[in-house]
This record gives structure tokens, sequence and C-alpha cells, in this order.
């Protein structure tokens, strides 16, 4: 008796290419071609078992919050605030349509990888906190025309608000779950509650388009690490004046972290954000921390003040004040893993709750597979972006980076989550890695040409016309 299979994968994060990161500096996402070959594999698993495949996408596979909405889109201008901020329905479809545009293999390849007649394959979207817009009926329905999943398809697209809860199995994105900058109030009706017709952005997102859509031109790798407060960390170890920036860009936007604006921890702060921003106050700040230790110690507690309570997980006000002795990296990394262990603790909750043998979350970028106390599986999909080989704990990997900031060769791991049902249905989870040679050779000539002869069989058709 055929079986079924999920296959998850998130935070893509797909800008508006061209999928070369030297063609656009804000394109994290250069694996078109081996994730349209990913999608051909898992075709021919679905046809050679007569099995029923479902595609999840677990959140951020659109990087909405890094595409401008204009008509006319050049890949080298450095566009202003306002042009990222319009989160209206009409704004959104044309950033979709951009996204549409430079990543044209990406959605051909879903489009054929849809199929009604048996073995079916059906497409399943979640929103994430960077492609929240998929919220608007009108981007659904773009979508919809985009991948031809109208008519008799219809049903082989579906979109969930905020997480997928049936058949053993519970995937969300997961952001909800970690730093504080990263959430909404109500994410299944995320629009701005003073005005409907936008969307509302959280501290998180409104940094990315002021701050990383600006430094990501000089350091392309900057908004890959998560949470983005272990950044400010690891900076402050190795590049003083680049943390300077991005600390006083959390202060603008998170003033909540200011503890409640309490007496002298606010008036505290304030005078820091007055030094940082004053060029020659802050290098005399950076002689200090890095010639004097007791010096080091008391400004991690006040960087503590501002940091650990944007980055604190749910049912936390505040984590504890960081080690004032441990060097800024050691901090970065705890900061890594207690947002693991946040995620950790939910699953647990959510598998009870749910009944779910499975638990799916993304927004970490960190690939990983474990067994939960009751025996359930966690699985982190982990990212396709450019920079998905990396562990975001490893401080020599940082380090290397801050010292060639402008370093231009991607590493990839193309994980995800594989999940099969035994003969009690009961799903089988096992986070794999897809292995794609990035050398043209003539596997890919050959694939390349069998996906030109679907793609005109599938059009003569009348079928996914755009």
């Amino acid at each position: 008796m055929p079986g079924k299979l999920k296959i998850v994968v998130s935070d893509f994060h797909l800008g508006a290419g061209p999928p070369d990161i030297h063609d656009n500096p804000l394109e994290d996402f250069v694996a078109d071609e081996a994730f349209a070959r990913f999608l051909e594999t898992i075709r021919a698993e679905s046809d050679r078992d007569g099995k029923e495949v479902e595609l999840i996408i677990n959140g951020d596979f659109f990087e909405f919050l890094q595409v401008p909405a204009v008509d006319e889109f050049d890949p080298q201008r450095p566009y202003p605030p306002e042009a990222y901020y319009d989160s209206s329905q009409a704004a959104s479809i044309k950033r979709l349509n951009l996204i549409v545009a430079g990543h044209s293999l990406v959605f051909d390849a879903m489009a054929d990888f849809i199929q009604v007649e048996a073995p079916r394959r059906r497409l399943t979207l979640i929103k994430g906190n960077h492609d929240v817009n998929l919220y608007w009926p009108g981007v659904k329905q773009r979508l919809r025309e985009v991948l031809g999943a109208t008519g008799r398809r219809a049903s082989m697209l579906l979109f969930a608000e905020r997480y997928v809860s049936r058949e053993g199995i519970y995937v969300e994105h997961g952001h909800q779950y970690a730093e504080r900058l990263n959430r909404w109030h109500n994410f299944d009706d995320p629009r701005d509650w003073g005005n409907p017709d936008q969307l509302f952005y959280p501290a998180g997102s409104q940094f990315v388009i002021d701050f990383f859509n600006f430094v990501e031109r000089d350091r392309a790798w900057a908004d890959s690490l998560k949470p983005l407060t272990a950044l400010a960390w690891y900076s402050l170890q190795w590049d003083f004046s680049f943390a300077a920036r991005m600390l006083l860009m959390l202060a603008r936007h998170a003033p909540t972290t200011r503890l409640g604006g309490k007496g002298g921890t606010s008036n505290s702060l304030d005078a820091l954000c007055r030094q940082l921003g004053d060029d020659i106050a802050c290098q005399d700040l950076s002689d200090r921390y890095h010639a004097f230790l007791d010096f080091r110690r008391d400004f991690h507690t006040r960087i503590g003040q501002l940091l650990v309570p944007v980055s604190s997980p749910p049912g936390m006000f505040v984590w504890p004040t960081p080690p004032a002795d441990e060097s800024a990296a050691e901090i970065a990394r705890t900061e890594i893993e207690e947002i693991q262990a946040s995620m950790r603790r939910v699953a647990g909750r959510l598998a009870a709750a749910e009944g779910a043998r499975v638990i799916v979350f993304g927004h970490t970028h960190r690939p990983g597979l474990e067994t939960l106390e009751d025996g359930a599986t966690l699985i982190n999909c982990g990212s396709w972006q450019w920079l998905g080989g990396y562990d975001s704990t490893d401080a020599q990997a940082w380090r290397e980076l801050f010292g060639r900031p402008d370093w231009p060769r991607p590493r990839h791991r193309l994980t995800y989550a594989h999940i099969d049902y035994d003969e009690q249905d009961s799903p089988q989870a096992q986070l794999l890695d897809f292995a794609w040679p990035q050398e043209r050779s003539m596997a890919g000539e050959q694939f390349a040409l069998r996906r030109m002869l679907d793609q005109f069989r599938r059009k003569l058709g009348g079928v996914g016309k755009r």
C-alpha cells in the first residue's frame, strides 16, 4: 500500500535576485539550481514508491524585508528605508513579483512539483517573521497564479497562518519562542492595530530595514547569526566600531530594553549611547575595552542591560545579566544556546498538547535533531542560505569573518526534514543533507534538459501559466 512522505525546509530568504551575492548584495539565496534538483529528486522518490508527498516550507521562504516595493528594480542601488516599510497588500504583491522574477528557476520547479494526479504532491507554506506578508489574500492569490495552483490544482497549495498540526507532526517557524525583538502579539492576524492596511513590524523587522539593508552591502554575512543580539556580542570582541553602530540602532528600535526606564539604569544607558555615537568617545571606549579587564567587565554589565531584555525568550522578563568576566564571544554563545533551550522547552509542551511525535522549527538557521523527554523528535531544518554551513556558536569562524568582511566564498548545508510513516502510521523523522555539486556536470546538463521538456509539456497543457 503506498504511503506518504513529508518534506520540511525553512529559511531560504529569497530576495529579488539575481541569485549571485556579487550582483545583489542583499540576496541571501544562491542555491536555485540545487533546490530545483532537490525537488526533482523528491518527485522521483514519489513516483518510484507511489507515495503522496507534502512539501512544507516552514517560514522565511521569502525575504520581503530586503526587497523594495518599486516598479523598476536595480539590485545595486541602495534604496532608502521608505522603500521597504510599506507592507500593504499592493506593496507586498509588488515585492513578490520581484522575487519571482529573480528566482524563476525556483518557482518553475515548485510549479512542476505540484501534482493533483496520483501520487499527489502538495505544497504548504507557513509564514515566518521575514515573510509575514503572506498574510494578505492578494499575495496568496498571486502565488497561486505563479505556481499554477488554480482550478483543479488549487487544493495542492495550502497556506498556514502560523503552524501545521496533523498526522502526528507539528511544524511552526518558531520566532514567537525566541528573542523578543521578533515577536507579534497576534501572529495569526499580524496587521497594525492603528492602520489595518499595513502589517505590524516588530523591532527586529525594523532593525533589518534600517541597519542590515545597509551594512550587508559590505558584510554579506551580517544578518545570518541568530539571535541578532549575539552578533552584537561577537562584534564587541572583534569590531568595536561595528558593535557601536549596531548597539545604537538597537537602542533606537527597542527602547523597552531600558528595563522600563528605571532611574539610574535608564540614565546610564542614555550616557552610554551618547558615548557610542561620538567618534572620539567611542574610540576611547574601544581602547579601554581591549586594554583593561575591569573596564571590560563593567562594560559587559552595561551592554547586558541593553541587549539581554530584547533577546529574552518567552517566560522570562530578562535573562540574568551575563557574567562580567566572560569574553563577549562566550556571552554570544550562551545566548544562542539559551534560545535553543527555550525552543526545546516549547517543543516539549507542544508535543504533549498536540499529540505530536515530531516537532519541526526553523528560524535559528541552526540545523539539529534531538529526542525530547517523552520520546518525541525535535528537528530544526536549518537554512539554505549561502552561509548555512556555519555553526553559529563557532567563535573562531566568526572571528575569521570579522577579519575578512568581504569574504565571498559561499558555504552551503542544504538540510531538510524527511518524515516517513511506518505501518502504524506513526511519523519517523530524519534530518538529512541534500548533496548537490556546485560545478556543472553531464548530470546537470541532463537535468536542465529534462526541466525544459517538463516545463514545455506543462505550459502546452495550459497548466501553471503566469
